[in-house]
């Protein structure tokens, strides 16, 4: 049990850095998103969802109430930026966590041009594996 718990955690954590270095040139210039962009973006959604499943599978409590922690964090700097875009206020604070936790869903921006809409769009993705966690932790017990 604690191979697999570090095993995914390790994934995790991993995922989220290589997503983050492969989208970061287009996502710090704001350039056009690229075919490469979509398919980090992708294999982003589809690591996390593998990572959820082997979690749920293993009733892995505590790293179910940390991957809620982190889609919970997600979509609040995407609501975040979200707010930006509309009222044009300043938020350095969340800079940071817009680099580590938004990056790698650059490869929206292959569909959408709007960063208001992009930021709508991630919010709402991890609004739902937020909950997907959190009603997972009440099953698992």
């Amino acid at each position: 049990m604690r191979n697999k718990t570090t095993m995914i955690m390790v994934m995790s954590i991993l995922t989220v850095i290589i997503g983050m270095i492969f989208n970061f040139q287009e996502f710090l210039m704001g350039s056009t998103a690229t075919i490469k962009n979509l398919i980090v973006t992708l294999a982003y959604i589809i690591i996390w969802i593998l990572i959820l499943v082997i979690s749920i599978q293993n009733k892995n409590h505590r790293v179910i109430k940390c991957f809620s922690v982190l889609w919970i964090v997600t979509s609040l700097i995407a609501m975040v930026t979200a707010y930006v875009n509309i009222t044009g206020a300043s938020a350095d604070w969340a800079i940071p966590l817009a680099i580590l936790l938004l990056g790698q869903w650059y490869g929206i921006h292959f569909f959408v041009t709007s960063f208001l809409t992009s930021s709508i769009i991630v919010a709402s993705i991890s609004l739902v594996m937020s909950l997907v966690c959190i009603v997972m932790l009440r099953h698992t017990k």
